[in-house]
């Protein structure tokens, strides 16, 4: 199944003449670093994502740092975090001197699920952070009143859930704290950077201070707590800006590509993650389950399409996490042995995702055959 074809790549960042004209009028107007443009898409996104206050950072590894140490995590206490998640969801939290706890995830969207982590809060346990795996919704009502019950914060690592709906509300609105990623490969993207949402003020307040080296914002070169250089620049902020406009387009290219998807494979008995009640799924990510997974995805990337597997490894099978391994969680290992994630990506032609179907199909038909 050798293709002659160009590959149609997994992911693929929307850029046109909307963000190079808003770089170049950054570039023309001589503020790069911090400045104007970054407090109006810091205004901008707090609407987005119906929050009070959004804080603009450099990636969304450093949003969840802020978010983590804005919380006061002292060492040795506990922060429950999915088994199945990108490495960031739980180094950040050992990056505070704090612990890990991993819990399972709910087998209908591969998000946390929240009887595992209620069965794994003890006196040790300082919050709850949760993710919405592809872009599809955590339970947030069911995490809230666990969150509430043992009183502790839930933070949501909303790096996938930008267009994510729960209840009618953002995803980014739930938890006390929220994060999202512009990394190139995201929804929309700022090529790096991230940004914390909170509707409290004083969170606020002090996160926009730890995110500039703990400066007091009244009293230059006055430092009041210790902190970071994890500022957003004015030529991120002017991409994102550009691509904050085509937001919402690019949110329904998404769901259009994932119904097309739906539809392509309603006869090959595929297994797929499936949104909550309630819940709108703004496909980051296209995920399938298969168990030959592997000699799937080597057959499509012959065929020239390009596929990722977020994510092969549990958590706490990583190596510089498996000295917090204390539990199998055995929903996630299911998950890592059979998650393929399909091209997803904005202007993805009819006829590309027709080769994408038919050589999926091709794929699991030369499985099928081999196994037998």
């Amino acid at each position: 199944m050798q293709s002659i074809e160009p590959s149609i790549p997994w992911a693929r960042p929307a850029i046109d003449d909307a963000e190079l004209n808003e770089v170049i009028a950054c570039m023309k107007s001589g503020w790069l670093s911090s400045g104007a443009r970054v407090a109006k898409f810091e205004q901008l996104m707090a609407r987005r994502a119906g929050r009070q206050f959004a804080i603009a950072v450099s990636n969304g590894t450093a949003a969840l740092d802020l978010a983590l140490k804005a919380v006061n995590l002292a060492p040795g206490e506990e922060v429950i975090v999915p088994a199945f998640s990108y490495i960031a969801t739980a180094s950040t939290v050992a990056l505070q001197g704090a612990t890990p706890v991993f819990c399972d995830i709910d087998w209908t969207n591969l998000c946390m699920d929240p009887a595992s982590a209620g069965d794994c809060i003890c006196r040790q346990t300082r919050a709850i952070l949760c993710t919405d795996y592809g872009g599809n919704p955590c339970d947030f009502a069911a995490l809230a009143v666990l969150a509430d019950r043992h009183g502790m914060p839930l933070i949501l690592d909303g790096a996938q859930s930008i267009g994510s709906m729960f209840r009618g509300k953002p995803a980014l609105s739930y938890g006390m704290i929220s994060t999202v990623s512009f990394h190139a490969a995201k929804t929309m993207t700022t090529v790096e950077g991230g940004m914390v949402f909170t509707d409290d003020e004083n969170l606020a307040r002090r996160m926009r201070a730890i995110r500039s080296q703990g400066e007091d914002p009244n009293r230059k070169y006055h430092h009041i707590e210790l902190g970071h250089n994890f500022r957003m620049t004015e030529l991120q902020a002017a991409i994102g800006l550009a691509q904050l406009g085509k937001l919402d387009a690019f949110l329904s290219d998404r769901h259009e590509l994932a119904d097309r998807y739906r539809a392509g494979f309603s006869a090959m008995g595929l297994a797929m993650p499936r949104e909550l009640p309630m819940a709108h799924n703004s496909y980051f990510l296209f995920t399938v389950l298969l168990r030959d997974r592997d000699a799937v995805s080597a057959a499509l990337k012959r065929a020239g399409v390009e596929t990722r597997i977020c994510y092969p490894i549990p958590l706490y099978d990583q190596p510089i996490l498996r000295k917090y391994k204390s539990r199998r969680c055995p929903v996630a290992e299911e998950a890592c042995a059979t998650v393929l994630n399909l091209p997803m990506f904005f202007g993805m032609t009819a006829d590309q995702q027709r080769r994408i179907i038919d050589s999926l199909r091709i794929a699991l038909g030369e499985t099928s055959r081999s196994a037998a």
